[in-house]
Parts: structure tokens; C-alpha cells; sequence
């Protein structure tokens, strides 16, 4: 009954565009119907608020918008940075026969990590081995895969690119303060570039250790990772309700 709500809701043509808790659930009713016809050619609007570059967890990490603080230069950084979808970091890469699209860049909008310790033993001789505690992170994430070549077709806003870097002066304080209110708003449709499942999911399974990420701990990964295409037509940063800079003329050459 819910998924046939869910599809009403999505064939209305006056219904407002899906923001992230809604894409999500669209997005998980057309895997468990292997049917994303209703998806497809919707409008969203999904919130990503900025994130401390300095918190270490998965989560985190994955976030598309984040924010530092140089205290020796009195300088906060803003970076708005989108990933990639290969072969090394999705597992159902070819398999999904992702190879035979443009270039994918991944913007995730829903992420759910949930970590447990857990001892790791390093191989250094049989009579002494070498043991050390880490973390294990369970993840589901959510996210746009939105075609981008660079230097030529793109489907993003125009002057917009993968990566967003913006620099402002002023105190730690006043930078805390202004990040907590931040966040960067996408606007676009969902689209189809013929690839089957449209809603298609992989994995990532690997080590991170990177001391941006896990600090002196060493995390072991599992996330199970979904992604439907699209197309970004708007892009803003905004503190509350105030628009800081946007991109608002919708790709001229799309995918």
C-alpha cells in the first residue's frame, strides 16, 4: 500500500520536488519493485549541511560539503566536493555496465554508519604478534550520480564543477558559528541514461587509515551504495535563509 502511494505521489504533476528522506524512500521502493519508471524525470531538492573537516567518522567523510579552520591564518576554508563512482570504490561497477557511461561523479545525500571496535593483529613475527584496535563501519549510503566530463559535456549547472573551494577571514568563533548554519542546496531531475537497474546498487569494501578520517585508528568498511542519475540544475550555499553564492543556469549541453 505504501509503494502505490509513493508512486501516486511521485505521477502527481503539481508534487513538490522530493527532498532527501522522500528520494530515499522512492529510491528503495524501485529496488524492492525492480521498477523506477515513476522516478525517473522527477525534480528534487536535497539539503547537504556543511561538516567540520576535522570529524573523524565515516560519515562525515562522505559528506559533500565540509569546513576548516586555519587559526594560524584566521581563515575558515568552504569546500563543496563531489566523488567519483569507479571500479575501485563499487563493486558492481562493470557489472552494472557503468563502464559503457559517461563519467560519473557521486553527490550522497543519505548516509547511515554504525561502528563497532574491533581488534586487528599485524603480522610481524609468529611469537609476537602485533595487536592494535580499530574500527569496523557498517554503512548504507544514498546518492546522485550525475555524468561529468571535464572539459566537456556536464550534467551540472553552468560554472559549477566537482570540486568548490571558497575562503573567508575572520575567527575561529565566527566560523564555528556561520558553518553551523550552512549548507549547500541541489536542485535538478532525476534522469535515465539506459543503464538497468536505473536504481543501481554496489558496495565498497576496503581499509581506511587516513588520519583525516579515523585519527591513529584503523577502520575496516562495508557500505552498501545506491545511486540513481541525474541532472543538477541549481545549485546554492545558503546561512539560513540567506542565498551566499549560487549557480542557477541549468546545464546547456546535458546528458
Amino acid at each position: 500500500m505504501l509503494g502505490i502511494l509513493l508512486i501516486a505521489l511521485l505521477a502527481s504533476p503539481d508534487a513538490a520536488p522530493l527532498d532527501g528522506p522522500a528520494l530515499r524512500q522512492a529510491m528503495e521502493t524501485a529496488t524492492a519493485n525492480k521498477d523506477a519508471s515513476a522516478l525517473i524525470g522527477k525534480r528534487f531538492r536535497v539539503v547537504v549541511p556543511f561538516t567540520d573537516q576535522r570529524t573523524r567518522k565515516y560519515k562525515a567523510f562522505k559528506q559533500s560539503a565540509r569546513w576548516d579552520y586555519d587559526g594560524r591564518k584566521k581563515v575558515m576554508t568552504t569546500t563543496i566536493g563531489l566523488g567519483e563512482i569507479t571500479d575501485r570504490n563499487f563493486d558492481t561497477f562493470k557489472a552494472s555496465k557503468l563502464d559503457a557511461l559517461p563519467p560519473l561523479q557521486s553527490l550522497y545525500f543519505d548516509v547511515d554508519a554504525q561502528n563497532q571496535n574491533m581488534v586487528f593483529t599485524r603480522a610481524t613475527s609468529i611469537d609476537h604478534p602485533d595487536y592494535y584496535t580499530g574500527v569496523s563501519t557498517r554503512a548504507v549510503s544514498f546518492g546522485l550520480a550525475i555524468p561529468y566530463q571535464e572539459g566537456g559535456r556536464s550534467a551540472m549547472p553552468e560554472g559549477f564543477h566537482p570540486l568548490v573551494v571558497n575562503q573567508m577571514k575572520g575567527s575561529s568563533d565566527e566560523a564555528a558559528r556561520w558553518a553551523s548554519t550552512m549548507s549547500v542546496v541541489f536542485e535538478g531531475e532525476i534522469t535515465s541514461l539506459g543503464q538497468q537497474p536505473e536504481v543501481f546498487c554496489g558496495a565498497y569494501r576496503g581499509q581506511m587509515s587516513s588520519t583525516d578520517v579515523t585519527g591513529d585508528a584503523r577502520m575496516v568498511v562495508q557500505d552498501k551504495q545506491c545511486f540513481v542519475t541525474a541532472r543538477i540544475d541549481r545549485v546554492e550555499v545558503v546561512r539560513r535563509s540567506a542565498v551566499l553564492t549560487y549557480w542557477r543556469n541549468p546545464p546547456k549541453n546535458p546528458f
